[in-house]
């Protein structure tokens, strides 16, 4: 069976209910070279370090899927000038959704990176990036988190709210701005509507990351917020490949309740779920 353009999962709901992820229509990156790259909503895998000219590489060619136990895998052939092929593996169980992001090195020279797993969901809600509390020293007295920025985060408003060690960050902005911490907890969320997406990966304690060490990170702007997970960076030789995994889980939750409350509503610090 094969798809249009990917790889790329549009839609995520609970029965009957409304589609949780961003739909974007046309809405796209424009390249320096005259391409685009259609953003359309949903989640994505791209390659971190961001590179223009290779993390923007457009996925407009047709992928192909296939059936695997309990799930099935959708491919997009190697890109053309980087020999970088991508596949996501999507696994159904009880209430979760698991997928594997594998990022293939098709090219002809080694290449460092890693795999950038990105969901799009609609503005209106609030993104909760659970920093650590664990004590790095017998006394709690040494630093235990890092909050990372980028050059235009904060440039116009305040990017986020600090409660009960959450960042609480709201979205319906006018500027963009973008913030990212260690995956230590394990989880990131969004609240919206009654409905709260969490995803869940797991960070490899001997991992590099990229990005400062942010391997958890959101991305708020006018159209749209982004939930992202980084896998650690692999040096990849020509035909190796590299694996990041994430659970997926959507809840629903009387809208009336804070998002500062959902993580202990949801007990979401209690592991991750099967």
């Amino acid at each position: 069976m094969a798809g249009q353009f990917g790889p790329r999962i549009t839609g995520l709901r609970l029965a009957g209910g409304t589609n949780v992820f961003a739909e974007l229509g046309d809405l796209s990156i424009h390249l320096p070279d005259g391409r685009r790259y259609r953003l359309a909503g949903g989640h994505r895998l791209w390659t971190a370090p961001e590179v223009p000219e290779i993390t923007y590489a457009p996925d407009d060619r047709p992928v192909v899927v296939t059936d695997g136990e309990s799930g099935f895998r959708i491919t997009q052939s190697p890109d053309p000038a980087t020999g970088i092929e991508k596949s996501i593996a999507i696994h159904l169980q009880m209430e979760t959704v698991h997928l594997i992001h594998r990022i293939t090195n098709g090219g002809g020279v080694a290449r460092a990176l890693a795999p950038w797993a990105i969901t799009q969901l609609p503005v209106g809600g609030t993104t909760l990036l659970p920093l650590s509390e664990q004590f790095t020293d017998e006394h709690g007295l040494q630093p235990n988190a890092e909050i990372v920025l980028w050059p235009y985060t904060g440039i116009d408003d305040t990017p986020f709210v600090f409660h009960e060690r959450i960042l609480l960050i709201g979205s319906d902005r006018a500027t963009p701005t973008k913030i990212g911490t260690s995956l230590e907890r394990g989880w990131m969320s969004y609240v919206r509507d009654g409905l709260v997406f969490t995803k869940y990966a797991r960070p490899s304690p001997d991992g590099r990351y990229l990005d400062r060490g942010a391997a958890a990170q959101c991305y708020s702007g006018p159209d749209f917020v982004e939930l992202e997970t980084l896998g650690p960076v692999a040096t990849l030789q020509p035909g190796e490949s590299t694996e990041h995994e994430e659970l997926w889980k959507v809840d629903a939750i009387d809208p009336g309740i804070p998002p500062f409350q959902v993580p202990d509503l949801l007990d979401l610090d209690g592991g991750h779920p099967q």
